[in-house]
Parts: structure tokens; C-alpha cells; sequence
């Protein structure tokens, strides 16, 4: 394994997809971020006490499934706190604030899952916190990282397990919700997720599938 880690760095997601061509398995940490990648462009707001890194992650089956197996990994890892799956990439607490957040990019054939977990320090006004009031020290932002990736990489999951435990921990199952992606819109009751991680949903009593898109809890 290659542990790239920095004190400052644009994003740790652009190094890695830089890297990854050169490493069977990659982790790129970094104590701050100043332009760290969110998930459809948008730029993930990089806390003081948050981690953010970014590694090399083979897809142990559908390429679809892997940010959801992370999900579902990374809340096995966190045991001792309950957490709660959105689809399709985030994490909450049981307060319903986002604590996680990952996100998967392809190049060529190597996929980079970047994964932000805001770790301690005072809550936020927009987010949660998963440990309030823990002060990181400046090693935790490069062994905690490291713990993550290798806890990951040994306790892979089965499609099937993926999809069992994804929808057991889901924020909103059989909730009403709206899916919006691009020009479509899809609304109604959120029966959990298909065989490629894609949601179901429950509309006239027909099932309705979106693989894309961004959801809203009504």
C-alpha cells in the first residue's frame, strides 16, 4: 500500500486520480483541503476538525454498488455510533445531519472513492459532527485515514450483503421522497435499493428505478 499524505493540497481526489495508475493500493490524505471535490462539481466545505482523503478501491462486483459498499463499510467501522444511509453517497447522524459524504470517480480503469467524515470539533450550523468537541491532533489526520482504507479493504462485501445492509441502515425507507436528476423528476415512496444500487420507488403502486440524481426527503 501508498500512503500519499500533505499538510495542504487543492484536493485530495485530483492526487489520487494523478496516482492511481502507479499503486495496486493508493491512500491520499491531507490535513486541509483548499479545493476539495464534492459530488456533481460542487465543492466540499473542508472543517477544521474533518478528514478528507481519497484511495484506490476496485469494485468487487457492479462498479454501481461501490460507493454504496463504502457507506455501508464505513458505518460497520463507526459501529458504536448509529448512522444512517441517503441515497446515494451520503451518511447521517440519528439528529438527520450529514456526517459523511463520498464520493467515486473513474479513470481509465481505476476508481478513487473520496471520503469526507466530519470527525470532531463544535457542531455546525449546515452539518453534523460525529465526535463533538474531539480536537484532532496532526497525526490523527494521517493515521485515522490509514485505519479507514485498511479496515475497508479487509472487510469487503457481497453485492448481496451490500444491498441487505445498505437497506437496513437507509435514512428514508418508506419515506416520501423526490428524486431529481437533470430533467426528470421521479416522486413517491422509497422501497429501498435494486440489484445496481439503483433507488426504488413506489409510485401508483408501480415500482419506478432512478440510477442517478439527488434526493429529497419530503
Amino acid at each position: 500500500m501508498k500512503h500519499l499524505h500533505f499538510e495542504e493540497i487543492p484536493s485530495t481526489q485530483s492526487i489520487a486520480i494523478e496516482e492511481a495508475h502507479n499503486y495496486d493500493q493508493l491512500l491520499v490524505s491531507a490535513k486541509s483541503q483548499t479545493s476539495a471535490r464534492g459530488r456533481r462539481h460542487n465543492k466540499w466545505e473542508d472543517l477544521q476538525h474533518s478528514l478528507c482523503f481519497s484511495c484506490k478501491l476496485k469494485p468487487q462486483g457492479k462498479p454501481t454498488l461501490l460507493a454504496l459498499e463504502v457507506a455501508v463499510i464505513l458505518s460497520n467501522y463507526f459501529n458504536d455510533h448509529k448512522l444512517l444511509l441517503k441515497w446515494p453517497n451520503d451518511i447521517f447522524n440519528e439528529d438527520s445531519q450529514k456526517i459523511m459524504g463520498i464520493l467515486v470517480n473513474k479513470d481509465d480503469d481505476n476508481y478513487i472513492v473520496g471520503i469526507g467524515i466530519n470527525y470532531g470539533g463544535l457542531p455546525h450550523e449546515k452539518y453534523g459532527v460525529l465526535k463533538p468537541g474531539k480536537e484532532l491532533k496532526d497525526i490523527d489526520f494521517k493515521e485515522i485515514p490509514l485505519e479507514i482504507y485498511s479496515y475497508i479493504l479487509n472487510n469487503r462485501l457481497t453485492e448481496e450483503e451490500i444491498i441487505n445492509q445498505w437497506n437496513k441502515r437507509c435514512y428514508h425507507l418508506n419515506k416520501e421522497v423526490k428524486i431529481i436528476d437533470e430533467d426528470s423528476v421521479i416522486e413517491g415512496t422509497f422501497k429501498g435499493i435494486g440489484s445496481f444500487g439503483e433507488a426504488l420507488i413506489e409510485v401508483r403502486e408501480q415500482i419506478e428505478k432512478a440510477y442517478t440524481g439527488s434526493l429529497i426527503i419530503k
